[in-house]
């Protein structure tokens, strides 16, 4: 239908062919079918000789064309050589610019005209509105003269505001759907991390050297040393599985942890490992939370990393600094290296979990943002090296 074959289009037929538009999306399920529906409507119900419905890039830059019919699209969906507007640039580029809608009479006197696949003597662009903001153009040109009426104009806009409508609930349905699909993934990720957590913390290399510390006593007769170990044990086993569905855990109760984990391993280890356990201002910050699993992560993997490749006189000095808003873990590692230096074969210490990992998936899963800083200082003169461990958690007390 074109101003020229009907001379005037009444009331009644922009109302019978804005109804045609509506009707022809009600099942349409993705904006590239809306898309494309539009740019078909234009063609079937309008008469026009083309139709290019374009849409904003993700920075709002540029306008890319997303459907057209006519000499574009010679077949299905495909379009040929499509084309970038940048906006404010061309016809297409104002309307996206200003969110006005332009009809050109004559293009020969217009010095924004774009030729596309064609030279065309006519163009009408209308923007694509939704929430007050362009998101998109709807252009067509003729190869005739003073095509386009005012109201080709109104039915276009009026066309433009229902499928826009469209596309927002589309769009709307997506952003539900990615929600609930972003809190999926964060829950899968919160269960890994439990799992991970008690696989590291119960790991089947810990509970069997502990077991075979264990048996190594009974077999000396040394009935103290074998039933000191054994109680320690088991205290650390209460401890872990207590904090299983816990992701906060007070800093005392981490502090009596370390000091059980530690003495367990000085009787594994003996003289190859010296520690001291700082207790900081722990007793002034009573309520002080931290996120669970990293301390003891860390110190196991720093341990069986040192002492794996030492000739033993491991040291290690572990201390909490708490003020209101944040707790430093510190820890000091002071490693003697054998002349030449043995390589780490332990299976248990290949398939332990590193504590940086921890970090990061908690750190992905919640707004911790758990700060580390390792650093590492060859001493002058020895065959000593320092390892420092900074972890910079916020306290959280309050949850």
């Amino acid at each position: 239908m074109s101003q020229q074959e009907t001379g005037h289009i009444s009331p009644k037929e922009i109302e019978e062919i804005l109804l045609h538009f509506s009707n022809s999306m009600v099942e349409l399920e993705t904006e590239e079918e809306i898309l494309w529906d539009m740019a078909n409507n234009c063609i079937s119900i309008l008469g026009f000789e083309d139709a290019v419905i374009y849409l904003l890039d993700d920075k709002g830059e540029y306008l890319e064309q997303k459907a057209a019919i006519g000499p574009k699209n010679p077949n299905g969906t495909a379009i040929i050589n499509t084309i970038k507007i940048k906006v404010g640039e061309g016809i297409t580029g104002k309307v996206a610019a200003t969110s006005l809608p332009i009809i050109v009479d004559d293009t020969r006197t217009n010095e924004d005209y774009i030729k596309d696949d064609s030279f065309r003597l006519s163009e009408i662009a209308v923007p694509i509105m939704l929430e007050g903001k362009v998101i998109g153009v709807i252009d067509s040109e003729n190869s005739q003269a003073n095509y386009f009426s005012d109201q080709h104009l109104k039915i276009l806009l009026a066309v433009a505001s229902i499928y826009a409508g469209q596309i927002a609930r589309i769009r709307a349905l997506h952003t539900v759907k990615d929600t609930e699909f972003e809190r999926w993934k964060i829950q899968q990720k919160a269960t890994r991390l439990q799992i991970e957590a008690l696989s590291a913390q119960l790991s089947p290399h810990f509970v069997f050297n502990s077991l075979n510390a264990i048996q190594h006593y009974i077999v000396l007769e040394d009935k103290r040393k074998s039933l000191r170990f054994l109680n320690i044990f088991g205290k650390l086993l209460r401890y872990f599985l207590g904090q299983l569905h816990e992701e906060t855990v007070k800093v005392s109760e981490e502090y009596q942890m370390l000091e059980w984990y530690l003495q367990l391993q000085k009787l594994r280890y003996e003289d190859k490992l010296t520690y001291n356990l700082k207790k900081g201002n722990i007793e002034t910050f009573p309520k002080a939370k931290i996120p669970a699993i990293i301390v003891q992560s860390l110190i196991e993997n720093l341990l069986e990393e040192n002492i794996a490749k030492s000739n033993g006189n491991t040291e290690i000095e572990v201390d909490f600094h708490i003020s209101a808003s944040k707790v430093n873990f510190n820890v000091v590692i002071n490693n003697t290296l054998a002349v030449e230096e043995a390589p780490i074969n332990s299976i248990y210490k290949k398939n332990m979990i590193p504590w940086e990992d921890f970090v990061n998936m908690l750190n992905e899963l919640r707004p911790y943002e758990i700060k580390s800083k390792v650093s590492e200082t060859p001493l002058d003169g020895s065959n000593k090296s320092v390892k420092t461990v900074q972890l910079i958690f916020p306290n959280l007390a309050n949850q």
